[in-house]
Protein backbone atom coordinates (compact mmCIF):
# COMPACT_ATOMS: atom_id res chain seq x y z
CA UNK A 1 0.00 0.00 0.00
CA UNK A 2 1.34 3.38 -0.62
CA UNK A 3 2.00 5.81 2.06
CA UNK A 4 1.10 9.07 0.32
CA UNK A 5 5.13 10.11 1.15
CA UNK A 6 5.87 12.89 -1.12
CA UNK A 7 9.15 12.60 -3.64
CA UNK A 8 12.54 13.75 -2.10
CA UNK A 9 12.52 16.68 -4.07
CA UNK A 10 8.99 17.96 -1.96
CA UNK A 11 6.63 17.58 -5.62
CA UNK A 12 4.00 15.89 -5.59
CA UNK A 13 4.46 12.48 -7.22
CA UNK A 14 1.50 10.94 -9.54
CA UNK A 15 0.72 8.54 -6.74
CA UNK A 16 0.15 11.61 -3.94
CA UNK A 17 -1.98 12.92 -6.88
CA UNK A 18 -4.12 9.74 -7.04
CA UNK A 19 -4.51 9.61 -3.72
CA UNK A 20 -5.63 13.18 -3.13
CA UNK A 21 -7.95 12.61 -5.75
CA UNK A 22 -9.21 9.58 -4.28
CA UNK A 23 -9.84 10.80 -0.97
CA UNK A 24 -11.68 13.94 -2.15
CA UNK A 25 -13.87 11.76 -4.26
CA UNK A 26 -14.87 9.33 -1.56
CA UNK A 27 -15.50 12.69 0.56
CA UNK A 28 -17.71 13.87 -1.47
CA UNK A 29 -19.30 10.16 -2.14
CA UNK A 30 -19.86 9.85 1.87
CA UNK A 31 -21.26 12.88 2.36
CA UNK A 32 -23.72 12.77 -0.48
CA UNK A 33 -24.47 9.12 0.42
CA UNK A 34 -23.68 8.01 3.53
CA UNK A 35 -20.79 6.19 4.39
CA UNK A 36 -22.63 2.65 4.43
CA UNK A 37 -23.59 3.11 0.93
CA UNK A 38 -20.13 4.19 -0.68
CA UNK A 39 -18.12 0.69 -1.41
CA UNK A 40 -14.40 0.68 -2.82
CA UNK A 41 -15.73 -0.03 -6.60
CA UNK A 42 -17.85 2.94 -6.41
CA UNK A 43 -15.11 5.28 -5.41
CA UNK A 44 -13.10 3.84 -7.91
CA UNK A 45 -15.76 4.46 -10.68
CA UNK A 46 -16.46 7.92 -9.33
CA UNK A 47 -12.77 8.81 -9.82
CA UNK A 48 -12.18 7.28 -12.81
CA UNK A 49 -9.91 4.16 -12.30
CA UNK A 50 -9.61 0.68 -12.02
CA UNK A 51 -11.04 -0.55 -8.40
CA UNK A 52 -8.53 -2.88 -8.06
CA UNK A 53 -5.64 0.47 -7.97
CA UNK A 54 -7.23 1.82 -5.27
CA UNK A 55 -5.40 -1.04 -3.19
CA UNK A 56 -2.25 0.49 -4.15
CA UNK A 57 -3.05 3.37 -1.88
CA UNK A 58 -5.73 2.11 0.52
CA UNK A 59 -5.77 -1.25 1.80
CA UNK A 60 -9.38 -1.08 2.43
CA UNK A 61 -12.87 1.41 2.22
CA UNK A 62 -12.04 1.94 6.07
CA UNK A 63 -8.63 3.47 5.39
CA UNK A 64 -10.35 5.16 2.67
CA UNK A 65 -12.76 6.57 5.37
CA UNK A 66 -10.54 7.12 7.71
CA UNK A 67 -8.01 9.42 5.63
CA UNK A 68 -11.20 11.31 4.75
CA UNK A 69 -11.96 11.88 8.85
CA UNK A 70 -8.32 12.91 9.18
CA UNK A 71 -8.54 15.55 6.63
CA UNK A 72 -11.51 16.72 7.69
CA UNK A 73 -9.81 17.17 11.31
CA UNK A 74 -6.38 18.69 9.63
CA UNK A 75 -8.27 21.31 7.88
CA UNK A 76 -10.20 22.52 10.46
CA UNK A 77 -7.44 22.94 12.63
CA UNK A 78 -5.58 24.88 10.31
CA UNK A 79 -8.52 27.28 9.48
CA UNK A 80 -9.24 27.32 13.54
CA UNK A 81 -5.33 28.15 13.96
CA UNK A 82 -5.44 30.74 11.03
CA UNK A 83 -8.17 32.56 12.66
CA UNK A 84 -6.55 32.19 16.25
CA UNK A 85 -3.41 33.69 14.82
CA UNK A 86 -5.63 36.79 12.59
CA UNK A 87 -7.20 37.65 16.10
CA UNK A 88 -3.74 38.71 17.49
CA UNK A 89 -1.41 37.02 20.20
CA UNK A 90 -1.93 40.42 22.42
CA UNK A 91 -5.97 39.77 21.75
CA UNK A 92 -7.78 38.56 25.12
CA UNK A 93 -8.67 34.50 25.19
CA UNK A 94 -12.06 35.18 24.53
CA UNK A 95 -11.22 37.13 21.43
CA UNK A 96 -9.22 34.61 20.41
CA UNK A 97 -12.16 31.95 21.52
CA UNK A 98 -14.53 33.82 19.70
CA UNK A 99 -12.27 33.66 16.93
CA UNK A 100 -12.04 30.11 16.78
CA UNK A 101 -15.52 28.64 17.56
CA UNK A 102 -16.26 30.86 14.07
CA UNK A 103 -13.93 29.41 11.88
CA UNK A 104 -14.77 26.16 13.23
CA UNK A 105 -18.71 26.51 12.67
CA UNK A 106 -17.81 27.55 9.26
CA UNK A 107 -15.91 24.71 8.50
CA UNK A 108 -18.20 22.31 9.83
CA UNK A 109 -20.84 23.87 7.57
CA UNK A 110 -18.82 23.70 4.21
CA UNK A 111 -17.48 19.99 4.73
CA UNK A 112 -20.50 18.81 6.28
CA UNK A 113 -18.03 18.30 9.41
CA UNK A 114 -21.23 16.76 11.57
CA UNK A 115 -21.49 14.02 9.40
CA UNK A 116 -18.32 12.28 9.96
CA UNK A 117 -19.84 11.50 13.46
CA UNK A 118 -21.83 8.86 12.54
CA UNK A 119 -18.76 7.26 10.52
CA UNK A 120 -16.42 7.51 13.23
CA UNK A 121 -18.59 4.67 15.24
CA UNK A 122 -18.77 2.36 12.57
CA UNK A 123 -14.51 2.37 11.88
CA UNK A 124 -13.08 -1.04 13.59
CA UNK A 125 -11.68 0.12 16.88
CA UNK A 126 -7.44 0.44 15.97
CA UNK A 127 -9.01 3.11 13.46
CA UNK A 128 -11.88 4.23 15.94
CA UNK A 129 -8.72 5.29 18.06
CA UNK A 130 -6.50 6.80 15.97
CA UNK A 131 -9.02 9.35 14.89
CA UNK A 132 -10.34 9.80 18.48
CA UNK A 133 -6.72 11.10 19.42
CA UNK A 134 -7.05 13.39 16.76
CA UNK A 135 -10.41 14.41 17.39
CA UNK A 136 -8.61 15.15 21.23
CA UNK A 137 -5.97 17.09 20.02
CA UNK A 138 -7.95 19.23 18.21
CA UNK A 139 -10.59 19.94 20.90
CA UNK A 140 -7.15 20.83 22.91
CA UNK A 141 -7.26 23.86 21.37
CA UNK A 142 -10.58 25.48 22.33
CA UNK A 143 -9.67 24.26 26.14
CA UNK A 144 -6.44 25.77 25.67
CA UNK A 145 -8.16 28.77 25.39
CA UNK A 146 -10.40 28.39 28.15
CA UNK A 147 -8.08 27.69 30.52
CA UNK A 148 -6.27 31.34 29.35
CA UNK A 149 -9.58 32.87 29.71
CA UNK A 150 -9.42 31.60 33.44
CA UNK A 151 -6.08 32.80 34.37
CA UNK A 152 -6.70 35.96 32.83
CA UNK A 153 -9.92 36.09 35.27
CA UNK A 154 -12.46 36.59 32.49
CA UNK A 155 -14.32 33.66 34.03
CA UNK A 156 -16.29 32.88 37.28
CA UNK A 157 -15.88 29.82 38.71
CA UNK A 158 -18.00 26.70 39.81
CA UNK A 159 -17.73 25.17 35.89
CA UNK A 160 -16.15 22.58 34.47
CA UNK A 161 -14.14 24.07 31.37
CA UNK A 162 -14.17 20.82 29.67
CA UNK A 163 -17.94 20.35 29.96
CA UNK A 164 -18.41 23.97 28.31
CA UNK A 165 -15.80 22.85 25.95
CA UNK A 166 -17.81 19.81 24.59
CA UNK A 167 -21.08 21.61 25.05
CA UNK A 168 -20.02 24.20 22.78
CA UNK A 169 -18.28 22.70 20.13
CA UNK A 170 -20.85 20.05 19.82
CA UNK A 171 -23.78 22.73 19.68
CA UNK A 172 -21.50 24.50 16.52
CA UNK A 173 -21.25 21.45 14.87
CA UNK A 174 -24.81 20.17 15.24
CA UNK A 175 -25.46 23.53 13.86
CA UNK A 176 -24.65 22.05 10.17
CA UNK A 177 -27.77 19.61 10.70
CA UNK A 178 -30.55 22.61 10.49
CA UNK A 179 -28.65 25.43 8.75
CA UNK A 180 -30.23 27.28 6.46
CA UNK A 181 -27.78 29.15 3.96
CA UNK A 182 -31.10 31.23 2.73
CA UNK A 183 -32.02 31.95 6.21
CA UNK A 184 -31.65 35.17 8.33
CA UNK A 185 -28.18 34.36 10.36
CA UNK A 186 -24.72 34.35 8.59
CA UNK A 187 -22.46 31.32 10.12
CA UNK A 188 -20.55 34.78 11.77
CA UNK A 189 -23.68 35.69 13.65
CA UNK A 190 -24.35 32.24 14.43
CA UNK A 191 -21.18 32.00 16.45
CA UNK A 192 -21.93 35.70 17.64
CA UNK A 193 -24.82 34.46 19.17
CA UNK A 194 -23.49 31.27 20.98
CA UNK A 195 -20.73 33.31 22.22
CA UNK A 196 -23.49 35.61 23.63
CA UNK A 197 -24.94 32.44 25.57
CA UNK A 198 -21.59 31.27 26.84
CA UNK A 199 -19.86 34.69 28.11
CA UNK A 200 -23.52 35.54 29.72
CA UNK A 201 -23.10 32.82 31.57
CA UNK A 202 -19.72 32.33 32.44
CA UNK A 203 -18.25 35.63 32.45
CA UNK A 204 -17.86 38.18 35.21
CA UNK A 205 -20.06 41.33 34.41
Amino acid sequence: MQTGVQAANGKLTKADKTRARLIEVATRLFQEHGTDHVTVRRIAAAAKIEAGSIYYHFSSRDEILRAVLERGVGGAREEVMAAIAEAGADSSALVRLRAALGAHLKYTLRHHFSSRLKAIRRLPKRLRDHHMQQERDYAAIFARLLREAQREDLLRGGFDPSVVRMLTMGALTWVAEWYDPKGPLTPDEIADELMGVLTNGIVKP
